[in-house]
């Protein structure tokens, strides 16, 4: 009896330790859904179109962001942003590497809600990067950022300067 016990525990043991890696392969290569990565891109705020235009564009600049194009009527802006031409190291440069330069580049998405007192913003990132290799060949790469606190900073900013522009708004009314 006791030796069939064992042969169970034994086998037990031997399925969860099988198992537990599964687990976490499941976990660590999860892709979110294009309507996750959507709803972390969009929020909605109650100002005036004009004034969550323009917060945007701040945003954008205030983090070193160069304006590429933007188009009021159709609410988007176009940034490009965060060049880092990084030296490369030792070993990157034994292999061939001569430069890595790295940028992001940001768009929004403005829409006007309930006609016109309510915007719904949609920002997207993109991460860049060129290497220059031996004899003058290139790699280039794009990521998506898909980093939910991210993007919720981000939209931190815009509610910051959307505050600031409607006070402004506001005191100039007053005076």
């Amino acid at each position: 009896m006791e030796h069939m016990l064992k042969k169970c525990l034994a086998t037990l043991f031997l399925i969860v330790l099988c198992l537990m890696p599964g687990c976490a392969l499941v976990n660590e290569t999860r892709v979110p859904t294009s309507v996750e990565i959507q709803s972390m891109q969009t929020r909605e705020f109650d100002v005036p179109y004009k004034i969550a235009f323009a917060s945007v564009v701040d945003v954008f600049q205030d983090l070193g962001f160069i304006i590429q194009s933007s188009d009021f009527t159709t609410g988007l802006i176009i940034a490009k942003g965060n060049v880092i031409n990084r030296n490369v190291g030792f070993l990157e440069s034994m292999s061939g590497i001569h430069s890595k330069i790295v940028w992001n580049v940001g768009t929004a998405h403005l829409e006007e809600l309930n006609g016109g007192e309510k915007v719904s913003i949609r920002i997207s990132f993109v991460t860049n990067a060129k290497v220059t290799l031996a004899y003058g060949m290139a790699d280039e790469s794009s990521r998506a950022i898909q980093d939910g606190g991210f993007y919720a900073r981000f939209f931190e900013k815009i509610d910051k300067s959307i505050f600031v522009r409607q006070n402004l708004k506001n005191l100039s009314d007053t005076n």
